[in-house]
Order: structure tokens, then C-alpha cells, then sequence
């Protein structure tokens, strides 16, 4: 039997980057019915489907799992999976599990995970740190526009930041695909170096043109201004001062994962969004 790829999440942000790469693989992209396809490849097959019901897994070898592993769906899919003869298996997971913070998520991915490396499938599981690279990312392309209007940003904590580039990602995605290193195996992937969260927001600054001064503040003021502001919550507050740095020599051993600088993947966004006083590349 030839392989046949699903890919879950396909309409996400990552999951729209892996869609293009394995669009050409004859892959097809579960969606629901009220999914929004504009993202997808033309030519991409469409299998209509929802993670909280039974999907349509039958003469499917492969799935490329980059939907949240945070919803509680992993465990019966997998079971759905073993049961329609799937036989390798790509997740998407995050080094969030990591953190040291309450976390009700945290729990439930680590039982996903579980529940994945306890299967017979041919297993893989990706953790990425912070995904960035376009206006549909959830955390720089809200710093790029804040720091395209402000020349000042308070700085609360100064932990280690090592977003990864949601292309380099993708490439990932599908190098694991083809590696025969990376079978039962679990990595952590970021971006090229760990910055000081101060270097990251001048880094970003610099991308869309603009001198910043940092303000220091402190982390209690910054826990209460969250709270009564509403704009974040105090977790995410509390999460600015926890490193986020983590080594991928793993994956770049097992199937040569070389990620791109912040100041490259940044700049390539800001101009992405038109933010940057520089013209893209042509």
C-alpha cells in the first residue's frame, strides 16, 4: 500500500506552513466543515472531520499532527489511529510543558504525550518553543506593531527567549518525515540562539525601524497591572521572567534541523507585514 499522509491542523498557523510542503506528497488536510481553507494549497485534498468525533483514518498510513495537543483529543485519536492500521505518526507538542508555573494545560499535554509514546505507532513528537514569523502568530507580531507605534516598552523580568521561525519549523516537520533517525523519539527545537528578553525587543525593534527604550518594571507592579488592565493575564506576566531556552543538537544530529538567527526570522516578518523600513528581498 503507498503512504497516505493526513495532516490535523492544517488550517492553523503551523499547520498552513506544512500543508504547502506536504501538498506535493498528495498529502490531504482534515478540516471541518466551518474551516476557513484559504490558506491551503489549491490542489490539496480536504477530508471533512472533527477531532471530537471518530475521523476518517481508514487508508491512511501517515498523520502529521500539528493541531494543540492541549484539548484532551490525543488520547482517543491515538487509539483511533492504532485501530485503522495508521503506522507513523508526527506530533506536535511545546516546550511549555516544561514551565514551572500552574498551568492547566500543562497536565493534559503531558498526558497526551503519554499516551503517544505508550502507542505501538512509529512515533515522533516535536516541541517547539514560542512559533513566530507572520501577522497570524500570537505573540512578536503584536510586539513588532506595539514597538511600530511606541518608541518605549517596559520591561518586566529578563529572562532567555528562543522563538523559532515557523518556516524552519515546517522544514522540520517534513525532515522528520524522511529521517530514520527519528523514530520513538522526542525533540526540542528553537531558534538559533537564547537572548535576554531585552535584546529580543531590541532586536525586534530594529526590524521595524525604531530606537526603543526599555523602562524597567517591576514584576509585582507588572502581576497587578495585569490584572486590573485585563490586556494579559498575570500568568503570562510571570512566564516574561522564566528562561526559555533549550538545546536541539539532538535534532539537528538526527535530521539536520538548522534553524535561522531572531534577527533574520524577525526582519523577514516585519517585512512581511509591512512594518519594516526595508523592502523584502526579491
Amino acid at each position: 500500500m503507498s503512504d497516505r499522509i493526513l495532516l490535523v491542523g492544517a488550517t492553523g498557523f503551523l499547520g498552513s506552513f506544512v500543508a504547502r510542503r506536504l501538498a506535493v506528497r498528495g498529502a490531504a488536510a482534515l478540516v471541518r466543515s466551518s474551516s476557513n481553507v484559504a490558506a491551503l494549497p489549491d490542489a490539496m485534498e480536504l477530508v471533512r472531520g472533527d477531532l471530537n468525533a471518530d475521523l476518517p483514518l481508514d487508508g491512511f498510513t501517515t498523520v502529521v499532527y500539528c493541531a494543540s495537543m492541549g484539548f484532551g483529543q490525543v488520547p482517543p485519536l491515538v487509539r483511533g489511529m492504532q485501530t485503522a492500521g495508521v503506522k507513523r505518526a508526527v506530533f506536535i507538542s511545546t516546550t511549555a510543558i516544561f514551565t514551572s508555573l500552574p498551568s492547566a494545560s500543562r497536565t493534559v499535554r503531558l498526558d497526551a504525550e503519554l499516551a503517544v509514546q505508550s502507542s505501538t505507532l512509529d512515533w515522533t513528537i516535536l516541541r517547539p518553543t514560542m512559533i513566530y514569523g507572520t501577522a497570524r502568530d500570537r505573540n512578536i507580531s503584536r510586539l513588532l506593531r506595539f514597538l511600530k507605534r511606541w518608541p518605549v516598552f517596559p520591561l518586566c523580568g529578563n529572562g532567555l527567549w528562543q522563538p523559532i521561525y515557523v518556516e524552519d519549523l515546517a522544514d522540520a516537520v517534513v525532515a522528520v518525515l524522511d529521517s530514520p533517525h527519528t523514530s520513538r523519539r522526542v525533540y526540542n527545537v528553537a531558534g538559533a540562539q537564547p537572548l535576554a528578553l531585552a535584546d529580543l525587543v531590541r532586536t525586534a525593534a530594529r526590524a521595524v525601524g525604531r530606537d526603543v527604550t526599555l523602562i524597567r518594571v517591576p514584576l509585582r507592579a507588572a502581576v497587578l497591572g495585569a490584572k486590573l488592565t485585563r490586556i494579559v493575564t498575570p500568568e503570562q506576566v510571570r512566564r516574561l521572567a522564566e528562561d526559555k531556552a533549550f538545546s536541539y543538537a539532538d535534532a539537528a544530529r538526527d535530521f539536520g534541523f538548522a534553524p535561522c538567527s531572531f534577527a533574520d526570522g524577525v526582519t523577514r516578518e516585519a517585512q512581511a507585514m509591512g512594518l519594516s523600513p526595508m523592502r523584502p528581498a526579491v
